[in-house]
């Protein structure tokens, strides 16, 4: 993160690296969150996602300026949420909570893949050099802001994507209450910034998240290797 490089008293190199690799990380991470999100609700029966330009990897889509700058110095923020029209949906309930889900899901699997090839380029070059530390840098990035973002969408509070899934497990009279929520939105998204980034707590998750991952890599390798 780049609050952290400064914070941290990094080199004008390692801020400006931890802004492009940020940068690059942050609309990899959003791309296939929204993305997944327009897809599976496509599946499910809403049709018009190809129509509003949201079943696509191309950030430019999916990109919320301050959700991004809010991402590069924090490491959580968000994207321009993709508007699911469940009354579309074969089976509504449903359809919500897997579209809900969805995004996370993708990110947690997209995490996954790149740790895979970081991995597999340090097994194959183990002397690296600067191009292959660079790279490995840059897929650090990549692994940290996918789990951070699927993570961080399974709070349970409106608008995130955890808050959609909730809403349709309670009864129908405290649901909209509940959804009610969402017009503090943008009190809501700086406060829990300000927690998470205090308590690291996304990052606790982040980081147990990974270490899973690598323990299955380790395994699968070991299975290929033999």
């Amino acid at each position: 993160m780049i609050l952290n490089a400064i914070l941290s008293g990094g080199s004008p190199i390692e801020i400006l690296q931890a802004i492009v690799f940020g940068a690059i990380a942050v609309l990899l991470s959003i791309s296939v969150h929204e993305w997944a999100h327009a897809f599976v609700a496509y599946i499910m029966g809403d049709k018009a996602q190809k129509a509003y330009g949201r079943m696509t990897l191309n950030p430019l889509r999916h990109l919320n300026p301050i959700g991004m700058i809010m991402f590069l110095l924090f490491g959580f923020g968000w994207a321009n949420p993709v508007m699911m029209d469940s009354r579309s949906f074969k089976k509504p309930k449903l359809g919500i909570i897997l579209t809900s889900l969805a995004g996370s899901f993708a990110n947690f699997l997209s995490g996954f893949l790149w740790l895979l090839l970081e991995v597999i380029l340090i097994v194959a070059f183990p002397e690296g050099g600067i191009f292959f530390t660079n790279v490995n840098t840059l897929l650090q990035f990549i692994v940290m802001y996918n789990l951070s973002f699927g993570f961080f969408n399974l709070i349970p509070l409106p608008p995130l994507d955890g808050s959609k899934v909730v809403a349709e497990l309670l009864p129908f009279k405290y649901k909209y209450k509940y959804l009610d929520i969402e017009r503090y939105s943008m009190y809501i998204f700086l406060g829990l910034i300000i927690i998470l980034n205090r308590f690291n707590f996304i990052s606790m998750l982040t980081s147990s998240l990974m270490s899973f991952f690598l323990s299955v890599i380790a395994a699968i390798l070991g299975i290929i290797i033999m």
